[in-house]
């Protein structure tokens, strides 16, 4: 089985490849260009590195969100582009789930944290050990008041992940025991958590679809729809 698994859902965006569990390639780049010039080279050459080829591919993953609005589109269409031609399967894999992947032998309490601005995550909680990641909440945008009173209950280590890490920490470590921050190099997500999730579900038989029906998970409204939003209810 070859999955290749796309990351455009934030600042970053990354491509790789893995085959029967094994990651091949991964490209990962994050310069500040947009994801429209940057994302099909990056799976153009990782394909090429793993020496392999788009028709070896068996199944494309992609995260599907929560993110960037744009970023989140772009990995999405870039998959359906991809996968249709040929009928390939796809994977759409929760960025937050993706994001604490890395950690999923911590023995501990992962909290996937990504900065959705004006004092809101996009979050979700997993229970980490024994090479299983169990899902203590669903994905949602909460506000960091919020998420302190939820990780108080934790008597677990608490561990945050991903690029909402800094602010949540500074926010919540004077209330939350044990809380601990990942190593910055988990600070951005990554392509190759998202194929190595995809091939679990693949392998159980579980949240594979066809190009047709992949779709965004956005979680909110984009700032625009929730200004125009505003708008209508003050007139």
């Amino acid at each position: 089985m070859v999955i290749l698994g796309i990351e455009s859902s934030a600042q970053s965006a990354s491509a790789a490849i893995v085959k029967d569990g094994k990651l091949l390639s991964e490209m990962f780049l994050n310069v500040g260009l947009t994801h429209s010039v940057t994302l099909m080279p990056l799976i153009r050459q990782s394909v090429e590195s793993s020496g392999l080829s788009v028709d070896d591919i068996d199944a494309v993953a992609v995260s599907n969100g929560p993110g960037s609005f744009t970023g989140v589109r772009i990995g999405v269409s870039t998959a359906k582009g991809i996968a249709q031609p040929d009928d390939k399967i796809c994977v759409p894999v929760s960025t937050l789930e993706a994001i604490a992947y890395p950690l999923i032998n911590s023995n501990a309490i992962v909290v996937s944290v990504m900065d959705a601005r004006c004092q809101q995550v996009y979050c979700a909680v997993f229970d980490c050990c024994n090479n299983k990641m169990k899902r203590i909440t669903q994905d949602d945008a909460v506000s960091l008041e919020n998420l302190c009173d939820m990780l108080k209950k934790f008597d677990k280590d608490i561990i945050l992940i991903g690029d909402g890490t800094d602010v949540a920490y500074d926010y919540l470590s004077a209330d939350v025991p044990n809380l601990y921050k990942s190593s910055p190099i988990f600070k951005y997500q990554r392509a190759a958590s998202v194929a190595m999730l995809a091939e679990n579900r693949i392998c159980n038989n579980e949240g594979v679809i066809t190009a047709n029906d992949l779709v965004p998970s956005y979680l909110r409204l984009s700032q625009a729809e929730r200004e125009l939003k505003k708008k209508k209810e003050n007139e």
